[in-house]
């Protein structure tokens, strides 16, 4: 029973010095194919255009109402649920933070950004800097010279006009070279809200460093003007409205100040009935007039404290600083990668070719 229980190897000793025979009888082309993913890695590592990633880490303030803060939040955060995505009378919550910077306005938006290079070679605008002096990699040449093709024959062969102006950037009638240029610029921008904790990370990757801080901190800032600008709007038209109110019952009162001052001093010494009737009425019109006008005040005082408590607030974990090493994999680590990858292509080859030729040959046999 006992010798039943031992488990037999996988691989006899005469079956590994049979694979060892093997890879040893053919260690010429073994050799020869990882010298050619060696010399692909060495090109591919010298002409790699190094990029750096600069980052930003913000925490907005919640705006879930206190039961979402209590216990019952606590435990849905533990099971990776956030209640206070799926309610409350906020409709832009965290977890659509991506799909708001990712939309074609916001980034057809940061084309206008300026930006300066670290050697202070470059001081342009994003879209002339992406178009024109951005380093171009000659692998992405390649992969796009085959669809390009098929484009232009596919234009010679198409009554259809082409809309938008590369010249111009609109971002309602823009071309096709524009297009992939926001595309280009989406891939860049990488954001991430943590489900629990709705801590957004914020991320852009570029050629140079100081123009990847640039560019994620003004993504970070527009974000956050564009979120305040939504929560903050209607308490904002209530407030214009209602200063606008207190503004107009502030110059009726001082203007029924003014006459009622004017009508006493002119008739100081008269003393008609008349005219104590007219000082009475101007005088309640006057004080009529102040009421409305404390009021309108406090409410004006009260809208202000409105818009401050609708303002949301973010807290920056992590500011946007220029990135002081590459974010791109280093050159030394693409050949060893490269050149692994090589030899470890040509062993397996090596050993699996007989054993799929001969599957491959009873298949057709059985077939026949």
């Amino acid at each position: 029973m006992e010798e039943q229980n031992v488990k037999k190897p996988l691989l006899k000793e005469a079956d590994l010095l049979q694979l060892v025979g093997k890879v040893l009888a053919k260690w010429k082309f073994i050799l020869k194919v990882t010298i050619c993913f060696m010399l692909l890695g060495l090109i591919m590592a010298l002409t790699m255009i190094k990029e750096y990633t600069a980052q930003v880490v913000v925490a907005p303030e919640s705006s879930n109402s206190s039961i979402m803060g209590g216990g019952l939040g606590s435990l849905a955060s533990m099971v990776g649920l956030d209640l206070g995505s799926v309610g409350g009378d906020d409709a832009i919550y965290p977890l659509l933070y991506p799909d708001i910077v990712q939309s074609l306005p916001f980034m057809s938006a940061l084309f206008d950004v300026n930006v300066k290079s670290q050697d202070g070679m470059v001081d342009t605008t994003y879209f002339y800097y992406a178009d024109q002096l951005q380093k171009k990699n000659w692998v992405g040449v390649l992969k796009s010279a085959p669809k390009k093709a098929i484009k232009g024959v596919m234009k010679l062969f198409s009554s259809k006009k082409l809309t938008g102006n590369p010249a111009v950037f609109d971002p309602y009638n823009l071309s096709e070279k524009q297009m992939q240029m926001i595309e280009n610029l989406s891939g860049a921008v990488t954001i991430f809200v943590d489900k629990k904790t709705n801590v957004i990370t914020l991320s852009f990757t570029d050629q140079d460093p100081l123009i990847a801080a640039t560019m994620v901190d003004t993504i970070m800032y527009r974000l956050q003007n564009q979120i305040t600008a939504y929560r903050t709007k209607k308490v904002v038209d209530d407030c214009a409205y209602i200063e606008k109110l207190y503004q107009k019952s502030k110059a009726d009162y001082e203007k029924a100040q003014e006459t009622y001052a004017s009508y006493v001093d002119r008739n100081r010494n008269v003393t008609q009935e008349r005219f104590l009737v007219e000082k009475e009425r101007l005088e309640a019109d006057k004080d009529l007039k102040n009421t409305l006008y404390t009021q309108w005040a406090q409410q004006l005082m009260l809208a202000q404290a409105k818009v401050q408590e609708y303002t949301p607030v973010f807290v920056t974990l992590k500011p946007a600083a220029v990135p002081a090493m590459p974010s791109s994999m280093r050159r030394s680590m693409v050949l060893i990668l490269y050149t692994f990858f090589g030899g470890v292509l040509a062993v397996a080859y090596v050993l699996l070719k007989e054993p799929f030729v001969d599957v491959y040959r009873k298949l057709f046999k059985s077939k026949r």
